[in-house]
């Protein structure tokens, strides 16, 4: 049997639905990263040093989370 006579495997659960829904989900995320790019209410630039702790606290010491 040539490889053009073989019939092409379906995706399972693949549907006109899920890929709208996951547009939908792609538009949201880009929207909610707009809004952060736009923030100048320096919350981010006092969180992060927090954040980064909290990270480095909860991680193996073999390596470093962040090359800074």
């Amino acid at each position: 049997m040539d490889a053009a006579s073989k019939k092409q495997p379906t995706k399972k659960g693949s549907s006109s639905g899920q890929t709208k829904t996951n547009s939908v989900r792609v538009a949201k995320v880009q929207k909610l990263f707009k809004e952060w790019l736009q923030d100048s209410s320096g919350y981010d630039e006092e969180a992060w040093p927090q954040i980064k702790q909290a990270l480095n606290e909860n991680h193996s010491k073999s390596h470093n989370l962040f090359n800074e």
